[in-house]
């Protein structure tokens, strides 16, 4: 994948300031501003060069180097103003400086003023046109969001009420049947109101998690961390869970320095490690890689176990699989963690995919960028 150049705007140039009964199209911030200033004077100025350079002094590619700034406008700033904006100037600047006479306006020669009309009709269309298919992409990213939360707080629903429903019927037995009860019982009671509120406090660990993200593209608080130190807490918080399950932690020679928010990405490891131990049935052993490649940081999760059905890898992310009938845990966990995983590693600008193993077993992998991205405003 090709590295795209990231600048890092301070957050006041950034600020957007929507101009008085425009609705959400006219936007102004200082960063729009420089970049239409930036790509204007780059457009003039290669227009000059080529007509220096052009012994015939044909200018009729300046129309179209215009177009072309105003299209790369669209596309790079938000909303129509500036798009609108560099549509009317680009058309004055053909006619001021690269139409005879130069340096002046000459919209009452013959033909001039249809000439210029038509280009400045082009000209908004393709601001417009290239603003508007921003606007819907980011409508249609905002949608998938709101469906995904949807999905998430719906499982979590379910993963909540779930063992609240045990943990009451548990109790009632014991406020109501006690002197009846064998101390094994009574044990098999407490323990089972134990284990439901163990599963209570992790939901409400994912939920926290969630609650930490404004939004799947507004970005997390990210420092430098050392990846080495998250994957370490992650590891030692499971194995005081499932001690009886080891864990390989595979690691490169160099200490890897990543961009994240540390509880949040120690979640995610924590969760894919939890899906191995409750899904994959026989897990003997967990391996977790750390490597680079290219500009990315790369996470993987393997386990020995049984690996995960192809009729689930599809929805394995968003929230929406159902439990799976004959398991004794089927009544737990509709994939929230891993839903959880995918809006926090997304969160990071990252990526995140699920795979069998050849020889058996899931595979997850986490790529994460090794820079700091620019945080992008919706």
């Amino acid at each position: 994948m090709k590295k795209r150049l990231k600048i890092p705007w301070p957050e006041q140039w950034r600020r957007q300031t929507r101009l008085p009964a425009s609705g959400n199209n006219l936007i102004y911030t200082p960063k729009d501003f420089i970049i239409s200033f930036t790509l204007y004077i780059v457009t003039v100025i290669a227009c000059m060069l080529l007509r220096f350079l052009d012994e015939t002094e044909d200018t009729s590619y300046v129309a179209m180097l215009f177009l072309t700034d105003v299209f790369l406008t669209a596309v790079l700033t938000d909303g129509y103003l500036f798009s609108i904006l560099c549509a009317i100037l680009g058309v004055f600047s053909v006619d001021y400086i690269f139409t005879e006479p130069y340096w002046h306006i000459s919209f009452t020669l013959a033909g001039f003023p249809l000439t210029f009309l038509v280009m400045m009709t082009i000209s908004i269309l393709a601001g417009a046109l290239a603003s508007r298919a921003k606007q819907m992409e980011a409508t249609q990213r905002q949608m998938i969001r709101e469906k995904m939360r949807g999905n998430l707080l719906r499982g979590m629903g379910h993963d909540i009420r779930t063992p609240l429903t045990g943990i009451i019927g548990a109790t009632d037995v014991l406020l109501k049947q006690d002197e009846t009860l064998t101390p094994q019982q009574r044990r098999e009671l407490l323990q089972s109101i134990n284990e439901e509120a163990k599963w209570l406090m992790r939901v409400s660990e994912n939920l926290l998690s969630i609650t930490r993200i404004d939004g799947e593209n507004a970005g997390v608080k990210k420092t430098p961390e050392l990846v080495e130190e998250i994957i370490e807490g992650a590891v030692s918080k499971f194995l005081r869970h499932y001690q009886g399950i080891a864990v390989q932690v595979h690691l490169p020679e160099e200490p890897m320095l990543v961009p994240m928010d540390p509880l949040l990405m120690q979640q995610v490891l924590f969760n894919l490690m939890e899906n191995a131990a409750r899904h994959g049935e026989t897990v003997k052993q967990i391996d977790i890689f750390l490597y680079q490649e290219e500009d990315k940081a790369i996470l993987e999760v393997a386990d020995d176990g049984v690996g995960i059905a192809h009729s689930r890898l599809e929805h394995l992310f968003d929230g929406t699989l159902h439990p799976e009938e004959g398991r004794e845990d089927a009544r737990r966990d509709m994939g929230i963690g891993l839903s959880v995983c995918r809006t926090i590693v997304v969160a990071h600008g990252g990526s995140i995919t699920a795979s069998n193993q050849k020889n058996g077993g899931a595979l997850f992998r986490i790529a994460l960028p090794m820079e700091k991205e620019e945080t992008h405003e919706n």
